[in-house]
């Protein structure tokens, strides 16, 4: 039977949590830690298709700290930078400020509709974001309505990307309708030790052979991440399909807004972790002041509200996948 609920009165680690739930999903949001969507449970698998490190539990971080450090998994919220440092007389923590920034939150509800809306102000930027998180009973499509307003009088430059980390193993693959891709890093993982474009999924290894970087494998013995920037999109969309179980999950988003998919994994060879986190970014590379040079980054103006949906989607009953559209059909 179709129902949506939401309970209120939940802490892990002494964090609060916001259990958002229906007969299909269950999330678990945790709005002192920038609104981290900490859990995303498909309850007809029993399966979380978010990451949490095995090692490290949810806590509030002071701002400005080490994102590595406090990578408890997840889905973030990464405005307006990646790496921390200076850019246009302003100095920027590591990953952005939001990410450590506390949510002040309340429950919508209409029928069998249920919305948890969040907000919150820039430490940092003169910035506020509005996020409307949206369950419907009797469907596994989740929305994400994100509404960024500057409230300053001058123009900045920014990334924002949404980073969620992704539960995966040894035979799942990963599904993004790119044509080019460039690394973010020479001799990151198993990957070349030149900084080179490559036509996605085919990455060029160290040995100079092509390796399908959109199959997870079972592990690898090349130290270190891996970071990808997928820079030619097709579509907005990408998916992450297990063939086991023929399932998954998916997001489509607004590609003129975010223009790049970033890619980062790691299968036990960095820190002991296995993640794979794909970014919908509005740029590209990982510092400010590099982005700004090439012009593949965004630009805020004074005044200017930038409102977009991002729709994630469990999948069922499938190997391959064709297209997620913004409204949740898969095909």
């Amino acid at each position: 039977m179709a129902y949506v609920r939401i309970e209120t009165d939940w802490k892990y680690c002494d964090c609060r949590v916001l259990r958002l739930e229906s007969d299909e999903i269950r999330l678990e949001i945790m709005p002192e830690l920038g609104g981290k969507i900490y859990r995303w449970i498909d309850k007809r698998f029993d399966r979380d298709v978010l990451w949490q490190h095995p090692r490290l539990k949810p806590a509030v971080v002071v701002p400005g700290g080490c994102f590595d450090d406090r990578f408890f998994g997840g889905w973030d919220e990464q405005f307006p930078n990646d790496m921390p440092g200076s850019h246009q007389g302003e100095s920027y923590p590591d990953h952005g400020e939001y990410w450590t920034t506390g949510f002040e939150w309340q429950v919508e509800r209409s029928g069998d509709t249920l919305t948890l809306y969040l907000v919150a102000e820039g430490p940092v930027t003169p910035t506020r974001m509005e996020r409307w998180i949206t369950v419907t009973g009797g469907s596994r499509t989740t929305t994400l309505r994100y509404r960024l307003s500057h409230l300053g009088r001058h123009a900045f430059d920014y990334l924002w990307k949404l980073h969620p980390a992704l539960n995966v193993g040894p035979g799942c693959r990963i599904v993004i309708p790119a044509e080019r891709g460039r690394l973010a890093q020479a001799g990151c993982g198993r990957f070349s030790e030149t900084r080179l474009d490559f036509e996605w999924p085919h990455v060029p290894g160290k040995d100079g052979e092509l390796i399908d970087a959109s199959v997870i494998p079972a592990g690898s013995d090349a130290r270190g991440w891996e970071m990808l920037y997928l820079t030619r999109l097709r579509d907005g969309w990408w998916a992450i399909l297990d063939g086991e179980s023929r399932s998954g999950f998916g997001l489509a988003f607004d590609k003129t807004l975010f223009s790049t998919v970033w890619l980062f994994q790691t299968f036990g060879s960095w820190r002991g972790l296995n993640v794979a986190v794909i970014e919908p970014a509005t740029g590209y590379p990982d510092t400010l002041a590099e982005a700004s040079a090439s012009g593949r980054l965004a630009r805020l103006e004074p005044k200017q509200v930038v409102e977009t949906q991002v729709t994630a989607t469990l999948l069922t009953g499938r190997t391959a996948i064709n297209g997620i559209s913004r409204d949740g059909t898969v095909t």
